[in-house]
């Protein structure tokens, strides 16, 4: 049986597709794997960036803790155990509900780039949220803040006018862009 399966490959194994030219099959894994690392690249600068600026904004309160904490976490956990601890909690929700919230296997641009987007996306998006703490940290220092502050703009308004104008510059660096 083993050596039946292994040489009735199912359609959907590259390794059927021999018919085809190398070419169209290296360029259709390049363009998903590309399409896949932009997505997580764009998930992973959409969410860290907020929780860095509200982890450096509320400095030593509880929350601020808690998400450097998760960061450490998230830039120490390899993507492979984030991937399967998603993949084990999806079959425990089929389990539980009877349907797959999002598919485990297969490509396709809808429910199926989930699960690879969150896997890819943790550790940029730990990375960018420590970035961002500590750059806004350094920055919320600084004279031209005091200023800014002393002029009689918002503590907000300082951060969103001034402050994140200059992180922007090692957030875009710590995420390759």
């Amino acid at each position: 049986k083993v050596i039946d399966y292994g040489l009735h490959h199912p359609a959907t194994y590259y390794l059927a597709k021999a018919d085809q030219a190398w070419w169209r099959v290296a360029g259709t894994a390049f363009v998903r794997s590309a399409a896949l690392l932009f997505l997580s690249l764009a998930v992973a600068v959409a969410f860290g960036t907020p929780r860095g600026v509200w982890a450096a904004t509320r400095r030593r309160r509880a929350g601020s803790a808690i998400i450097l904490t998760f960061s450490i976490l998230g830039v120490s956990t390899p993507s492979f155990l984030l991937a399967m601890l998603l993949w084990v909690v999806d079959f425990k929700l089929f389990r539980l509900w009877g349907v797959a919230p999002f598919p485990p296997t297969g490509f396709g641009w809808d429910l199926h780039l989930v699960m690879p987007v969150l896997g890819l996306a943790m550790r940029p998006l730990a990375q960018v949220a420590q970035v961002t703490y500590v750059s806004l940290s350094e920055t919320l220092t600084q004279d031209y803040m005091r200023t800014a502050l002393s002029k009689g703009l918002s503590r907000g308004g300082a951060v969103w006018k001034h402050a994140l104008r200059n992180i922007w510059i090692p957030v875009a660096v710590s995420t390759g862009i």
